[in-house]
């Protein structure tokens, strides 16, 4: 049977002239393949199942589908449907004889946009509507809120504080700061991630949810992907990236991912680098033991009919990329030991999508009260996709800055369009510097630099005595 194809959705108004303020922003495109295989002994009927899309958000995200096109389908059992949580189409690939298989593969385009909530915890509240208290429970092998452990820890980091932003924060910054970051090749819940203090996004984030809900605060999961240039790959299984959105009054569904950039974590504001596939309050996650997450990747309800001898029918997720077509990434390094307070350091520009990126401008910013940028902006007019700038910034370390860990912060904005996208961008990175202590100045030193002074005032007063004596 040819296979269909269906375009479905264009949500992008398109805006051709450049605008005055740069779009701290970036565009992909997503390729989902999914297979069903009739491994037999009988034919398969009518297989059918769900497959799960990206979808529009906003608020804790900014998630644009400008396009998708769904394509190997027999026919659409439904329009696409959506909840708060997640979006899908149900299909169906028709009848397959034994041995036969089948392919739907799934594009869409997606724009992101970074978030920053900018939280004052002032104007937090402390009231939470109704339907985000569905997010306060427990959840077996997942987030374990009412695990003894859990929740004294929940407590003895917020009793302190009355403010759910304080509490949510204080929670987040033990997450951070107790889990050592290590990739896993199986998925574990909170419980896991406090006992052993190791952990990947899932395990950070788990714990960050089950220890948030021991103390009455809504969160979710986010199950999706997070496109990393120092993998060096567009491969979506080496992608996935799971973090967190939490409820704070006032403001609403708020994300956090303890993990992200490494060492300095996100709370309160996203990348562009995050791409969300659905959210969950873990309900039916955890299945014999193991976590199942919904989004883009898997498949729901996978069903068959048949006559005769029943067949054993795989549906399954077989891969996908996720390709920048808009994306540039900015990364610092120390390039030279810090000489006379001024350290040196490298802005490493490269254009990670398949567009062109022009009217390069790269700058750096710092916090003003233990730096000070002496290198003004640089600029470079093209770079081509693939292509790198590696260009220098030197920065005035004050008196404060020794001693210290330090994020530095790398902006880049550029030109580019695709499709009928077109536009000014901001890029921006993170970057952790940590500024050892300043050393201190040999006795020897001290006491040549006082020989030095005196013979200076001697010779001054000798001066001095000469100029009275001759007058």
């Amino acid at each position: 049977m040819a296979a269909l194809g269906l375009s479905l959705l264009v949500m992008f108004l398109a805006s051709p002239s450049i605008s005055a303020q740069a779009e701290e922003a970036a565009v992909y495109t997503t390729t989902m393949n999914y297979q069903v295989t009739n491994n037999g002994p009988g034919v398969a009927m009518n297989a059918r199942m769900i497959i799960y899309l990206f979808d529009n958000i906003s608020g804790w995200a900014e998630q644009t589908v400008l396009s998708e096109n769904i394509q190997g389908v027999s026919t659409f059992l439904s329009d696409i449907e959506s909840t708060a949580d997640n979006r899908w189409v149900r299909v169906s690939v028709g009848d397959l004889m034994v041995g036969e298989s089948r392919t739907v593969t799934v594009t869409q385009v997606l724009k992101i946009k970074s978030v920053d909530f900018s939280i004052n915890p002032n104007n937090v509240g402390t009231s939470y509507p109704p339907e985000t208290l569905d997010h306060i429970s427990s959840v077996a092998g997942l987030f374990e809120s009412d695990d003894e452990s859990i929740s004294a820890l929940a407590h003895q980091l917020t009793d302190n504080t009355e403010n759910p932003y304080y509490k949510a924060r204080q929670i987040f910054d033990f997450v951070m700061h107790n889990l050592r970051y290590s990739e896993q090749t199986t998925e574990h819940g909170a419980l896991w991630a406090l006992q052993t203090g190791v952990g990947d996004c899932t395990e950070f984030s788990n714990l960050f949810i089950a220890l948030a809900r021991a103390v009455g605060i809504p969160a979710k999961a986010v199950a999706g992907y997070g496109y990393n240039p120092a993998k060096n790959t567009t491969e979506a299984r080496l992608l996935g990236h799971t973090y967190s959105i939490f409820y704070l009054p006032n403001y609403g569904w708020v994300p956090a991912d303890a993990v992200w950039p490494l060492h300095i974590g996100s709370f309160g504001e996203m990348d562009y680098a995050h791409i969300a596939g659905a959210t969950t309050g873990g309900e039916g996650v955890v299945r014999g033991g193991t976590i199942y997450w919904p989004g883009p990747g898997t498949v729901k309800e996978p069903y068959i009919t048949h006559s005769g001898q029943r067949p054993s029918v795989d549906f399954t997720w077989v891969g996908g990329t996720i390709t920048p077509e808009i994306l540039v990434d900015a990364s610092l390094q120390t390039s030279s030991p810090i000489q006379n307070d001024v350290l040196t350091l490298t802005m490493t520009v490269k254009n990670l999508g398949r567009s062109l990126a022009s009217n390069i401008t790269a700058e750096l910013e710092v916090d003003p009260t233990y730096f000070e940028i002496i290198t003004p902006p640089q600029r470079k007019a093209s770079l081509a996709s693939g292509g790198q700038w590696a260009t220098t910034f030197e920065v005035q370390l004050k008196e404060g800055a020794y001693g210290n860990r330090h994020t530095l912060t790398s902006k880049v904005t550029y030109d580019s369009s695709y499709g009928d996208i077109s536009g000014t961008f901001l890029a921006k990175g993170k970057t952790p510097i940590s500024i050892p202590a300043k050393p201190a100045v040999p006795q020897q030193v001290y006491d040549i630099m006082l020989f030095a002074l005196i013979g200076v005032l001697v010779g001054a007063i000798v001066v001095a005595g000469i100029t009275l004596a001759r007058r």
